[in-house]
């Protein structure tokens, strides 16, 4: 193709923007989905993190020991943070920027497809495959996993400036700067990028067919970056009980789960059906699956690098692929599934690359043989357009999304895990139990089933079942002794039992040796003093609490219904204030703070409150309202 032939790029800027088009329809079901039980409420709904743009709060969020769901990407947070400012935990601005950015990434690709080839047939096919590959669904139509599509996002600019560091030389220092500048933001987004740099080496070879000293000498910035990042990647996911699945799996097994990986990622390029959201490591009686898949991928890598050692493009795709997926084949544990959807994103483009310059040649080959195998390759895009906007719908609640994955799978004890999260969440105590108690059934291949005990102690201590509760939180404590999820759950059994040592103990557990900024902890714990009738330490705690989480109004109340038990009038209703800054439709501390102002014989005030409390549904004695209004009508005829 001609590289400056303006009818080619109009010809091409409109095909890439009927993908863009098309790939938004694809998608569109995602805007109406819900946030899933599935790290969206971690990551969002219940997420102090992002509840606060103070500027201490954002230092907070890039704080290298700050990790979150076992990963440190600040850029990620931070942009929660700004759709929480705007839309607080309503799903749908999360879900149109993750499908806004992928819509981005879509034509950026593009524009790296171009550069790389000058290929009209090559960029819009493959282009078309990055849009729309049902293997997309995961990481876009994921709230939670927006780090992929940003992190994207900054990759791709961050290739784009490297191809004009190496075909641009009047601007190379810019360009340089530019991508080191995108790398880093690439790799504060979601740490999978610290690869970067190997493909940039890629680049090389592609325009310039070698790989010289000086090329790699130019990589070294990038490279202290991707190993300083990785070091805070590991120590990240250690922080998400990473070492238990080291303990599960020896160093030969993840070998074979990093063969098997290959040919199951390339299974699913060409036959993307059945996706779901978890696929968990195979039982001990399957292991075969894994061996299989292992020597598959020996023997089908021996042969591409052999056979095609002299082929630019089929090297440069294959190496692409290998380059960007190794580190998420399961060397390193990643997760705690074998292999996943979304840790393709960025992996599926040296493939793609591949597949759009073997569409050049088909669509360029006038034959017969040739053009049919044209039209299959549309056909073909049809297909993911449609199944792309199916999947999309199976994320639409949490019960759709793990129902889904037990109809993929029917022994997927996560899955019957996860799917209790949500009836738990919905107080569905008997569906959730049952859900619980077939993942513990099927627990022989989930390294995290550790966590059914604590949903199973959560369950039963709702349901009034306190003794029970705690052999489960037990069960849960003594397989992790650091889950601070059931750490807390126990702390908050412990207190309805009347256990208050019990209690404290459990939360000054969490707040001293795992998280000394978990505001829940410090509430619940100021509860609990309170109850033992140690107002000081109540007030210490629910103030921590506050330092944490400034808009916390439950925190505001409580203290200030301990300074009002305690005669500290003032304290009392300034904390009242502050709690209807952030819950003004609390009507019982509109009442509160009622009795305060009764109290320093602000009887007005105190009228307006009671009268705003009732407003508000809560119930007033009218004893009290006709006492006040006798005091506010004697008080005018002493004036």
């Amino acid at each position: 193709m001609v590289v400056k032939n303006p009818v080619i790029l109009r010809k091409l800027f409109l095909w890439v923007g009927l993908i863009i088009f098309i790939t938004f329809i694809a998608f569109s079901p995602g805007l109406w989905n819900e946030l899933v039980s599935w790290d969206d409420f971690n990551y969002i709904r219940d997420n102090p993190v992002i509840k606060s743009l103070a500027w201490d709060n954002i230092l907070y969020i890039f704080n290298y020991k700050t990790f979150i769901m076992g990963n440190y990407h600040p850029l990620t947070i931070l942009s929660y943070a700004f759709e929480y400012k705007i839309a607080g935990v309503t799903p749908f601005l999360y879900h149109l920027d993750n499908i806004l950015l992928h819509i981005f990434n879509v034509a950026l690709f593009a524009w790296f497809m171009w550069l790389l080839t000058k290929k009209f047939y090559a960029t819009v096919i493959a282009a078309a495959l990055f849009a729309i590959h049902p293997m997309r669904v995961e990481s876009v139509i994921w709230a939670a996993e927006r780090k992929d599509v940003l992190y994207t996002l900054f990759y791709l600019l961050a290739l784009i400036s490297y191809i004009f560091y190496l075909t641009k030389p009047d601007h190379r220092k810019r360009n340089y700067s530019y991508a080191l500048i995108l790398f880093l933001f690439s790799i504060l987004s979601k740490g999978q990028a610290v690869v970067l740099p190997l493909t940039f080496i890629l680049a090389d070879y592609w325009y310039q067919k070698k790989i010289t000293l000086k090329s790699l000498y130019d990589k070294i910035p990038f490279f202290i970056l991707s190993v300083i990042f990785g070091i805070i990647s590991i120590f990240a996911q250690s922080s998400s009980l990473t070492s238990q699945r080291l303990i599960s799996h020896s160093l030969f097994e993840r070998f074979l789960f990093a063969g098997y990986n290959i040919p199951a990622y390339l299974y699913k390029l060409i036959f993307p059906y059945n996706l779901a959201c978890f696929y968990g490591y195979p039982p001990s009686s399957q292991m075969y699956k894994i061996f299989t898949g292992a020597l598959i991928a020996i023997i089908l890598l021996t042969f591409v690098f052999i056979r095609f050692r002299k082929n630019r493009t089929i090297l440069f795709g294959t190496l692409f692929f290998l380059f960007t997926i190794f580190i998420v084949i399961q060397l390193m544990p990643i997760g705690n599934a074998i292999i996943a959807d979304r840790y393709t994103y960025i992996p599926y483009i040296g493939l793609f690359f591949i597949i759009g310059m073997l569409a050049e040649k088909i669509f360029l080959n006038k034959s017969k043989k040739i053009s049919l195998a044209g039209y299959l390759i549309i056909i073909q895009l049809v297909v993911f357009v449609i199944f792309t906007f199916f999947q999309s719908q199976t994320w639409k609640n949490s019960e759709t999304l793990f129902l889904h994955v037990i109809k993929i799978n029917p022994e997927e004890g996560i899955a019957y895990n996860n799917l209790a999260v949500q009836y738990l969440d919905e107080k569905k105590y008997d569906s959730a139990i049952d859900a619980l108690q077939k993942a513990l059934k099927y627990r022989e291949a989930s390294p995290e089933f550790y966590r059914s005990y604590h949903n199973l102690g959560k369950a039963y201590s709702e349901t009034g079942k306190q003794a029970i509760a705690i052999q489960y939180y037990d069960s849960a404590i003594s397989i992790v002794p650091a889950y601070s999820d059931a750490i807390f759950g126990r702390g908050l059994t412990y207190t309805d039992m009347g256990k208050y040592d019990n209690a404290i103990a459990d939360f000054t557990t969490i707040l001293t040796r795992i998280n000394p900024r978990d505001a829940e902890s410090y509430y619940s714990r100021a509860i609990v003093y309170n109850k033992k009738n140690l107002p000081d330490s109540a007030i210490a705690d629910y103030t921590k609490a506050i330092e944490v989480k400034p808009d916390y109004g439950g925190a505001y109340t409580n203290r200030g219904n301990v300074y009002f038990n305690h005669g500290n009038n003032d304290e009392a209703i300034a904390n009242y204030i502050q709690a209807l800054r952030f819950n003004p439709g609390d009507g019982a501390v509109y009442l509160n703070r009622s009795f305060a102002y009764f109290r320093k014989n602000n009887y007005t005030s105190a009228l307006e409150d009671a009268g705003k409390a009732m407003a508000l549904k809560i119930a007033v004695s009218p004893a009290y309202i006709n006492d006040l209004k006798s005091r506010i009508s004697l008080e005018r005829q002493v004036r």
